[in-house]
């Protein structure tokens, strides 16, 4: 439920979660409803709770991290609550408990308190509800706690997406898009996340779900047409599902006028379903694809979730010191980087699949992992959640192949050694990887036609000319160290050979953040030497 600014403001006061957990722990053991001044207090805790949890997603997470979900949980199941839920009190309880464990349930990264309470269990038996509101929320928390495969079990025969298609019809005529408290843009990231799963796809439209959608897509609501955009960016993926929303015209015209957005974010969501409505992931189009004039060849293209980005820069750096040319979006940018990102997948040695449940769920990261499957191209799976079994379509699509297990399970450089060997050479820097004849070492340097960060859809170039840095020897590298008279991380540098010295001028460039960072931190330098290293660093070439 979309709060104002003041709401938002108000909330950021209200991170007490320990105290508040207190209360609501105290107000439960003497009993809620043991009279007036009880319940009084109780029902502001909760009402209050309620609202401005999902006014602050980081009020959610600490109420998470306090006992929130266990609690709410254990109302949710109470058998003397649910033998009485026909009380105005007790189903105020049950609401109130069900909505905030809704606006927990939306930041991903709480999900394993929802795991160890089993909330999932508890939660099911009200999607049978007759009780439309009760049925809602409880549809809500499970398309966030559940993974994918899941779904359909959750909703079969139980009408919940006739039911959210119906409350998003009643959010539409109301004048601030709200129905019961739920905003038309929170029940269509709900539709979103069932989507997921393929046997719901047509579920949603034929529940007369497009029509909504145009509605949407016209709303002067960023947010609302950004979610509109992306649910039917992930409807797309099944054929069936593309063929009935070809069928409404107006729907794919106000995409394509939306894809000029300044919203990055809806650009994005209207570029990626129409990518998927004219079929441009299918592998045909790839000989008709216009080329980047200046591009690479033979790279490790790393396919990732932006969940998962801190491992997969480790991996990214770790494989750059091992001489690979890397194709990797830090900022998962997608929209106009569609093509570059097809052009990228067609001509890298080998896939890098990343995957995990949130990488399942990213219209995105699907449509680089079945564009990488429908070209069939070499792959990689990498783990990156434990205890994961890829299911629906990426466990179609992988099958039984093996993978390189980066969840913590092992010891990250086992991790390491396994995945090299699966690598080989593949992926390798050689002088023939840049088809301009550019000489590349490991990470590509942005051309000056991109933006100035690696996308997956934007293979950085190397300035040309640099091949005296690329030939030095460790011995040369040396002897170039103590000429610049440096005093700290010679012991480190002295590591280094030409092509590593050219890793670091390709970072200052790329990440100049950790660039400086690293100086500072990992090789102890002060401001003048830093200054004094990167200045000769430049004058190499």
């Amino acid at each position: 439920m979309k709060k104002s600014h003041n709401e938002y403001e108000t909330s950021q006061y209200f991170l007490f979660p320990g105290a508040s957990m207190k209360m609501m722990q105290s107000l439960t053991s003497i009993g809620i409803f043991k009279n007036d001044n009880v319940w009084f207090t109780a029902y502001s805790l909760y009402n209050t709770l309620w609202n401005f949890s999902d006014a602050s997603s980081k009020l959610a997470q600490s109420l998470a991290e306090n006992g929130a979900v266990q609690l709410l949980t254990l109302n949710c199941g109470h058998k003397p609550y649910l033998s009485a839920i026909q009380r105005k009190q007790v189903h105020f309880v049950l609401k109130s408990s069900l909505s905030i464990l809704h606006n927990i349930a939306k930041n991903p990264s709480v999900k394993h308190f929802f795991d160890e309470s089993k909330t999932s269990e508890i939660v099911i038996p009200f999607i049978q509800s007759e009780d439309e509101m009760l049925k809602i929320l409880a549809m809500l928390i499970l398309a966030y706690i559940v993974d994918e495969q899941d779904n359909s079990k959750l909703i079969d025969d139980t009408g919940v997406i006739k039911c959210v298609v119906n409350w998003i019809c009643k959010a539409l005529e109301q004048g601030d898009h709200r129905y019961k408290g739920f905003t038309a843009t929170e029940l269509t990231e709900g539709l979103d996340k069932l989507a997921v799963n393929d046997t719901n796809k047509m579920k949603i439209i034929k529940a007369y779900a497009l029509p909504l959608f145009i509605k949407m897509l016209e709303s002067q609501d960023v947010r609302e047409q950004a979610s509109c955009a992306r649910c039917i960016w992930t409807l797309s993926f099944r054929k069936k599902a593309c063929k009935r929303i070809i069928e409404f015209p107006k729907l794919v015209q106000i995409l394509e006028k939306l894809t000029d957005s300044d919203n990055k974010t809806l650009q994005e969501n209207a570029r990626g379903a129409l990518w998927i409505l004219n079929g441009q992931n299918e592998a045909s189009k790839a000989a008709t694809r216009p080329k980047s004039a200046s591009r690479t060849t033979g790279h490790v293209f790393l396919s990732y979730s932006w969940s998962d980005k801190e491992i997969v820069y480790k991996i990214r750096d770790r494989l750059k010191a091992e001489g690979y040319a890397i194709w990797i979006d830090v900022e998962r940018m997608g929209g106009s980087t569609l093509e570059a990102m097809a052009d990228g997948i067609e001509n890298s040695a080998v896939v890098l699949i990343c995957m995990s449940e949130k990488y399942k769920q990213s219209p995105d990261c699907r449509t680089e992992g079945e564009y990488t499957y429908k070209l069939r191209k070499k792959y990689i799976p990498i783990i990156m959640q434990q205890n994961y079994q890829p299911r629906g379509w990426l466990g179609s699509m992988l099958g039984a192949k093996l993978y390189a297990d980066f969840s913590g399970k092992y010891q990250l450089e086992k991790s390491f050694q396994i995945l090299l060997k699966e690598l080989g050479s593949q992926g390798k820097f050689t002088s023939g990887n840049i088809t301009t004849g550019d000489s590349v070492d490991g990470p590509l340097k942005q051309s000056s036609t991109t933006s100035n960060h690696t996308s997956p859809s934007t293979p950085s170039h190397q300035d040309t000319g640099n091949k005296n840095i690329l030939n030095m020897g460790q011995e040369e590298v040396s002897k170039w160290l103590r000429t610049i008279k440096l005093n700290e991380g010679i012991s480190t540098l002295d590591q280094f050979n030409g092509k590593l010295l050219q890793q670091l001028k390709n970072m200052r460039q790329e990440a100049p953040e950790f660039f400086y960072l690293c100086l500072s931190k990992e090789l102890k330098m002060p401001l003048i030497e830093i200054l004094k290293f990167t200045e000769a660093l430049e004058a190499l070439n």
